[in-house]
């Protein structure tokens, strides 16, 4: 009986270590690892703006169950790779989450980059990867302008990052309990 104890305490304490690791040292989105029990990544949105804060979402499932996650900050956004500090449950409707998911995974669009031979400075650069099952993702990344293209890709996105903005963080649950 006191082994069952003992390892109940031990994955409670790496369970806790898991969320504290991400929420206080600065961490790359494109790592596997994520805090036990925070879901399979399904969409990952990064955006990085010339002169106004980055911001980091992530929608994850868990058995049934989506969610949505936010980095507390985005640094060194002109290096590779990004770095991210937190990782916080925000309240949204999960039915939204799920419809998101099936929405992206439903388009159809040519991959082709841009290649309008263009440059720039002081725009935004954003990226969106989707996940699936064994290890399979796709990631897009564009600047200000896109290829025409991506259009739905790029407004449906647009919407998800104006909606995510407006939800609210989850308390986080306190250390060592």
């Amino acid at each position: 009986m006191g082994n069952r104890r003992s390892r109940e305490l031990q994955l409670d304490a790496e369970r806790q270590a898991s969320w504290d690791r991400l929420r206080s040292e600065y961490w790359s989105p494109d790592e596997e690892g994520r805090a036990f029990a925070s879901g399979t990544r399904r969409i990952q949105i990064i955006q990085l703006p010339a002169f106004t804060p980055a911001c980091f979402w992530e929608v994850c499932q868990l058995q049934e169950q989506w969610l949505l996650y936010t980095a507390v900050s985005v640094v060194d956004h002109f290096r590779d790779p990004l770095k991210v500090r937190g990782y916080e449950k925000v309240e949204f409707p999960q039915q939204d989450l799920r419809d998101y998911f099936q929405r992206i995974t439903a388009l159809t669009l040519p991959i082709a980059p841009d290649l309008s031979k263009c440059a720039g400075v002081d725009g935004t650069l954003t990226r969106l990867a989707i996940f699936g099952d064994l290890r399979s993702r796709i990631r897009f990344q564009w600047w200000s302008t896109y290829p025409p293209a991506w259009e739905p890709l790029v407004r449906l996105t647009e919407e998800m990052l104006a909606a995510f903005e407006r939800a609210k963080p989850v308390t986080p649950e306190p250390s060592g309990g």
